[in-house]
């Protein structure tokens, strides 16, 4: 049973010529016969009975036409309300993310966002950067907000940078104390430190500063763990130095407990947004651009730690 079918019949029953229906439907007397002759095969009821003078139909085809009537009318209904519903329904914008503080930059470049984009609904996934980096090649996300270095040995995505970040030592002074901007890793290596485990901050192999952290490692004197929060947890109660890139917390997340030294040893880390070479994603382009407003923002007011970096 077809719509083909149900229109032959619905026409042909309010008609009662199958000759008459088959020129409303732009097709043969032959074709209305077999469509009608099909119907009744698969119901196991005769829908007319048909003489050399008239076509009546029979209860059963009489019955059978109003729930006919009902299904082509509901189904020539369903195009116009699917598009009255695509018309109302949101955009998706999926963003992956690596840790909770991403999630504070994105609140206010998604608020300027969606002043220009209030059909647009984000989704944002925490998760660590090699599970993202599958899921945006798999078309699951539109981007990631992440390292360069996330990206490497992976030629389907491509890098936008928004700013530049260092790696920053936080040093509770309870346990070191220093007036320094800037301290050598050598000046505190006798400390036990806290830091992010490598899938939510991946590295570089020439990094000079994670080679003398799997150093300490294996004297058992790094805690690594998954969460920033858990990480700033532990630097704040005491436990030890944190060793975090300035992108991944914020000063208002500390107290006057700890002080924010930058690293000789650390590395200039691009920090910005990841996707698909192929994306030509109108949404994605916006979005870019009100962060990069964030950025301008927040570099103003010298609030945070990124070193934005141009528009361009």
């Amino acid at each position: 049973m077809n719509s083909q079918e149900l229109k032959c019949f619905v026409v042909a029953a309010d008609r009662l010529n199958f000759t008459r229906a088959a020129k409303e439907l732009y097709v043969t007397p032959p074709t209305v016969t077999h469509h009608i002759q099909h119907l009744e095969e698969e119901l196991g009821v005769k829908l007319f009975i048909r003489n050399s003078k008239s076509v009546q139909l029979t209860t059963a085809g009489e019955i059978f036409y109003h729930d006919a009537h009902d299904i082509l009318l509901r189904m020539e209904a369903i195009p116009n309300r699917l598009n009255a519903v695509k018309s109302n329904e949101q955009t998706l914008l999926k963003i992956g993310c690596t840790m909770s503080q991403e999630t504070k930059c994105l609140t206010q470049a998604l608020r300027l966002f969606h002043r220009e984009n209030s059909r647009v609904s984000p989704r944002i996934y925490l998760d660590d950067y090699f599970q993202l980096v599958n899921r945006l090649v798999e078309n699951q996300l539109d981007f990631i907000l992440g390292t360069k270095i996330m990206m490497q040995d992976r030629p389907e995505c491509t890098f936008r940078k928004l700013s530049t970040s260092t790696t920053k030592a936080i040093i509770p002074k309870s346990i070191f104390q220093t007036s320094k901007e800037m301290i050598s890793f050598n000046e505190i290596q006798d400390c036990s430190f806290i830091t992010l485990r490598q899938k939510s901050i991946p590295k570089l192999k020439e990094d000079d500063l994670e080679h003398l952290l799997s150093t300490k490692v294996r004297e058992k004197n790094v805690i690594r763990q998954d969460d920033i929060e858990a990480v700033l947890a532990l630097i704040l109660s005491g436990y030890g130095i944190g060793i975090l890139p300035d992108y991944a917390f914020s000063i208002q997340d500390l107290d006057e407990s700890v002080k924010v030294v930058s690293l000789q040893e650390s590395l200039e880390i691009d920090y910005g947004i990841i996707y698909l070479k192929k994306d030509r994603n109108k949404l994605l382009k916006e979005f870019i651009e009100c962060f990069n407003k964030y950025l301008y923002v927040l570099d103003s007011r010298k609030v945070g730690n990124l070193s934005v970096f141009p528009l361009g």
